[in-house]
Formats: structure tokens, C-alpha cells, sequence
């Protein structure tokens, strides 16, 4: 774990392709990007959030990045109040994707900020 302005971040392993890599929990968001899939022990640490960022690529599957269907998937188990999408391909236009999203989903964007206690 990780100090940081007095927030505390937590690793939490994921995986990008054949590497472990580690995204973070901090207070009851997370942010999980470049991953292709999500250890169940991981998962088990992720309970409880108010906000989820996940990698959803693209819907083509990719070896090294989480797609659309299964990042919803993902946002279907944990069930957090939001989830945004980040990691996002340029062959996913953004208003027709957030259309077809769940009401709590939405692609994140460049320059979004959010409000929320750590």
C-alpha cells in the first residue's frame, strides 16, 4: 500500500496479457486499466465501491485488454454505484457506446473529473 495525501492506495493485482500488473483501490473507488482479466482473489478485494474505472478497450477482443462485454460483466459482479470506462479505442464512438451502456456505465473522457471522498 501506498500514502499519498493522506489517502491510502491499495495495489490490486490484474492481468495485462501474461503479466501481473496492478491497478488500485483507494477508499471505495479503483481505478484498473490495462488488464485483460481479474484474479478472483482481486475481485474479493474490490466489494463495496461507489466508483469502478475498468479497461474496455474496444468490443473485439484484444490479448492484452479487457473488451466492453467483459468489463460489464466485471460491473455486473461488484455491482458498484458507477462505473466508468477508460483505456478506450478510437473505433468506439462515444455517444452511441454510452447509449448502450447500463444508466451506472458510462466511457470515461479526457479532463473528467469526479467528486468523491477517499
Amino acid at each position: 500500500p501506498l500514502d499519498l495525501f493522506g489517502a491510502r492506495f491499495e495495489p490490486i493485482t490484474v492481468i495485462h496479457g501474461e503479466s501481473e500488473i496492478f491497478g488500485f483501490r483507494f477508499g471505495s473507488a479503483a481505478y484498473l486499466t490495462d488488464h485483460s482479466e481479474i484474479p478472483d482473489s482481486s475481485l474479493a478485494r474490490l466489494e463495496g465501491l461507489d466508483i469502478l474505472f475498468l479497461d474496455a478497450l474496444r468490443y473485439k477482443p484484444h490479448p492484452t485488454h479487457s473488451t466492453i462485454e467483459n468489463s460489464l460483466k466485471t460491473v455486473e459482479q461488484l455491482k458498484p454505484k458507477r462505473a466508468f470506462f477508460t483505456h478506450i479505442c478510437h473505433d468506439l464512438a462515444h455517444e452511441e457506446t454510452n447509449a448502450a451502456l447500463p444508466q451506472n456505465v458510462q466511457l470515461s473522457y479526457d479532463g473528467m473529473k469526479l467528486d468523491f471522498e477517499i
